[in-house]
């Protein structure tokens, strides 16, 4: 898959689970769309700087060879994605466990 290696697995692995939280909880994070909102930016955010630093200072690297060489700040895309599909993951599972699924029907 060469460049797009990186993300290919990381949007194969995350897409399917984003997309079964929203079959499921859509209406509960219609809901809460300022919470999901802010509590998948302001990590995301944080993470993206975090890597951005460490990379910088060769902590680690990624494989040129299988990511885009697009970069974004100072972080690989790849790595931006990951943090954001993480984040949204983790968000809509916790705004899925705590809040009330609403009562109304499409």
């Amino acid at each position: 898959m060469g460049h797009w290696t990186y993300l290919i697995y990381e949007l194969v692995w995350a897409l399917p689970v984003i997309a079964g939280q929203w079959a499921l909880a859509h209406r509960v994070f219609h809901a809460n769309l300022r919470t999901l909102l802010l509590g998948i930016a302001i990590p995301t955010l944080y993470l993206g700087a975090a890597d951005a630093l460490a990379i910088r200072v060769g902590i680690w690297t990624l494989n040129p060879d299988l990511t885009l060489g697009v970069w974004l700040g100072g972080l690989p895309l790849e790595e931006g994605v990951f943090f954001l599909l993480t984040n949204v993951m983790v968000v809509q599972g916790i705004i899925m466990l705590v809040c009330k699924p609403t009562t109304s029907r499409p």
